[in-house]
């Protein structure tokens, strides 16, 4: 594929999730590329739609048709907090058997890069409501994770979905309203908040790196793709510092150009 030389991701997003494509195309290094699709479920709830998303998947295949992918992606964590870990790793594991690729979710991206950085108690940032918030509490402790601090995102009043009318500013400001932590990382919750200039953010050297879920699966998705090329993946602390990222992103107005 003239595109996707090094690898084709699918992506599967939210039905109304307006965030993970504009992020993902600016998190994918050069030689990646995607196609995207959709999460469809018409459960009122919030909870019952986050787990049919999982639990329809095979019906959300077929915007895919017969694509070459490489990997298969699913940019949604609130389904993963509800399955929870063991379920989590059972159905995966059965999907990849069937499609014969790898298949990643958000939430298990999360929990490979925060071991592979060697974090053992984590402070959250959340734009959700109180019961999903709890529940993802329980899926990081679940992977081995000690939580922290717990910060509250304000999300809009009014809009379509409040968590995807949340702005930067909110997600910024909560980041930068935590209190002193002995935290190892600090993690964005969901795939629909604005996490980019958030991680781009100044910091003090000391300051424990910032992850957003989007960025964790994009990288692992790329980790997963056996055909990259040896030497041209990205480290995934060369992703935190947005080296691959900052200027494609300033490029597409995601976040400010830097003087």
């Amino acid at each position: 594929m003239e595109y996707a030389p090094h690898g084709l991701i699918g992506l599967l997003t939210p039905q109304a999730n307006t965030t993970v494509e504009p992020e993902a195309w600016a998190l994918l290094p050069t030689g990646y590329s995607l196609i995207n699709g959709r999460l469809v479920s018409q459960a009122n709830g919030l909870n019952e739609r986050l787990l049919d998303y999982f639990g329809q998947l095979e019906k959300s295949l077929v915007q895919f048709a017969n694509a070459p992918l490489s990997v298969l992606a699913l940019a949604c964590t609130g389904s993963s907090y509800l399955m929870g870990q063991a379920q989590e790793a059972r159905w995966v594991n059965d999907w990849q058997a069937r499609l014969q690729i790898p298949v990643i979710t958000a939430g298990r991206a999360v929990a490979e890069a925060l071991h592979k950085l060697g974090v053992s108690q984590l402070d959250l940032l959340s734009p959700y409501p109180a019961e999903l918030t709890q529940a993802s509490k329980a899926y990081w402790v679940s992977h081995g994770f000690h939580i922290g601090q717990v910060q509250s995102v304000p999300t809009a009043e009014a809009g379509f979905h409040a968590i995807y009318s949340t702005s930067s500013a909110s997600a910024s400001g909560a980041a930068l309203a935590l209190g002193p932590s002995r935290a190892d990382a600090v993690l964005m919750l969901g795939t629909g908040m604005p996490s980019l200039k958030t991680l781009l953010l100044p910091r003090p050297p000391q300051s424990p790196p910032w992850l957003s879920c989007m960025l964790a699966l994009m990288w692992q998705s790329v980790q997963a793709i056996t055909a990259s090329p040896s030497g041209t993946t990205p480290e995934l602390r060369d992703w935190l510092q947005g080296h691959h990222w900052a200027q494609r992103a300033q490029a597409m107005g995601l976040v400010p150009n830097t003087p």
